[in-house]
């Protein structure tokens, strides 16, 4: 099983990573960058790609190893001797256990660090030529530990609507001499360094949460030392995080009432898509023994399926938990959850004659399947 393992892995890999350099390829037009700079972020999007590689290619492998058993009669020799077909799925299991216990290492503390060092490279490149692209409805750290949350902002003229500043230091607005001031703004403007905003209010707190302040403005100037597209994406995403930085952004996140779905979403795909390696093996090796067939061509079409299936099913469950249209701690696990229980009630059918004879009958009445 291990050489149709890391063949299925090297293809899979090669495949996704030649959709990445399309994807960024644009960089070398648009941009002008070098092809060294260009390879180091593909370079970059290694680990994420393995993560996702790492599953499929269990997948694959199971389907041919065991399709190769068959082909050469060796399952029928397992079975002629009495060995439960059962028993030759454990060591496939405990193999895929630890394979899943690596893909976890490299999800949690591979994938951050690359997917960080992809985003310093990447902002590096538009900072230097152009301005980025800001994502709205985020809280984004400043200059000066103040937290900023802009509803919309246009790229064009700089223009923004529904201002809100979280600050813990007092520089934002020393005249209300507080250790923690909010300031809500209608509508905002940045004129390179400065951060102007109209028709806003100002409350401050002391350390007790008592308002001791409040007051309007009709015009307010804030001095910035760094343009406001780099405070923007200074932020770090949930895929920049590993879990112990996840825990912590959530109890901040809740402790502020902010929102912290993508947050919960990705602590538990860190755990949930690891563990796909080893439902994977068990969802295909009792497919392939039930099914008996001896064609690899077959196992392929069934193990594309699989994978399709699981990852229209990932991805909508995925959306959903990060709009809050279904709890984001369940929602990575649905598919697992759907596939672990079809695979568990295949294996424990693998070794019954009715099953085997179901699949029989409709081989017989399919014969291309055979």
């Amino acid at each position: 099983m291990v050489g149709p393992f890391f063949l299925a892995l090297a293809g899979l890999v090669l495949f996704i990573l030649l959709n990445v350099i399309l994807s960024l390829s644009y960089l070398m037009v648009d941009r002008g960058i070098g092809l060294t700079t260009f390879l180091q972020l593909v370079l970059y999007r290694v680990p994420a790609v393995l993560v996702l590689a790492v599953p499929m290619a269990a997948l694959f492998a199971t389907f041919l190893g065991l399709g190769r058993l068959g082909h050469d009669r060796e399952i029928m020799a397992f079975e002629a001797i009495g060995i439960s077909l059962r028993r030759i799925l454990l060591p496939l299991l405990l193999a895929a256990s630890l394979v899943a216990g690596l893909d976890f290492v490299l999800y949690n503390w591979g994938v951050p660090a690359a997917e960080a060092s992809f985003q310093s490279t990447f902002r590096g490149i538009i900072f230097s030529q152009a301005a980025p692209r800001i994502t709205a409805n985020e809280f984004f750290r400043g200059p000066q530990d103040q937290f900023f949350y802009v509803r919309r902002y246009d790229t064009d003229d700089g223009s923004m609507q529904d201002v809100f500043i979280y600050d813990i230091t007092g520089r934002l607005f020393p005249q209300a001499d507080t250790q923690v001031t909010i300031l809500t703004a209608q509508d905002g403007q940045w004129l390179d360094p400065t951060l102007e905003l109209a028709g806003g209010r100002i409350y401050g707190f002391n350390l007790d949460g008592e308002l001791i302040y409040s007051g309007t403005f009709e015009t307010l100037s804030i001095p910035m030392e760094e343009s406001i597209e780099q405070v923007f994406a200074r932020a770090k995403t949930p895929s920049e995080m590993d879990i112990a930085e996840l825990l912590g952004r959530i109890r901040a996140a809740r402790a502020n009432g902010q929102r912290t779905n993508e947050y919960v979403v990705e602590l538990h795909l860190k755990l949930s898509l690891p563990l796909t390696t080893v439902i994977f093996v068990l969802l295909g090796g009792a497919v392939s023994l039930i099914f008996g067939t001896r064609s690899r061509a077959i196992g392929i079409v069934i193990s594309l399926l699989l994978v399709g299936i699981f990852q229209g099913l990932l991805f909508l469950t995925q959306t959903f938990g990060q709009r809050g249209a279904m709890n984001p701690a369940l929602a990575p696990w649905i598919p697992n959850l759907v596939f672990g229980i079809l695979g568990v009630v295949l294996f424990l059918s693998v070794d019954r004659l009715a099953s085997r004879n179901l699949w029989n009958r409709l081989r017989r009445r399919l014969p291309h399947l055979a």
